[in-house]
């Protein structure tokens, strides 16, 4: 039995088909933002693990530096002759000076302004969007 809106060459009609239309659509979104959940917590647990073995590592490092340069230390006074805290000073003032000229070098590096190309692109924008708003207001 043939529904009794139908139209006569079988074909529903343009409110039929603009509704089936919008909503695939919705469906679309509704299972790409369902797709985008789940890749972003696996992709937030992948980040924090990455973070944290990031962080122990790095704490490993610097306790190993801080063993090794202490041993250092001793045996320099050792095979010196000298009292390790002279030693110890001389280190920390030797790390201090380097830890200066890596800062230096690093400032030197910043010269200039970040993404200057999308700095001047946003003011004129800006530019753009204040003379429009003038022009609507005449």
């Amino acid at each position: 039995m043939a529904r009794a809106n139908a139209s006569p060459a079988g074909h529903t009609g343009l409110i039929d088909n603009a509704i089936g239309v919008v909503s695939a659509l919705f469906a679309y979104v509704e299972t790409r933002a369902a797709l985008l959940a789940v890749e972003s917590k696996a992709l937030l647990l992948q980040l924090v693990s990455v973070v944290a073995f990031g962080l122990g590592a790095f704490i490993a490092v610097v306790f190993g530096y801080i063993f090794v340069m202490a041993s250092l230390v001793v045996a320099i006074a050792h095979r010196a002759g000298f009292s390790w805290t002279w030693i110890a000073l001389v280190t920390g003032l030797l790390h201090i000076v380097l830890g200066a000229a890596f800062v230096f070098l690093a400032k030197s590096k910043l010269r200039g302004r970040l993404y200057p190309e999308t700095r001047s692109e946003l003011k004129r924008d800006q530019t753009w969007l204040k003379t429009l708003g003038k022009t609507e207001h005449q």
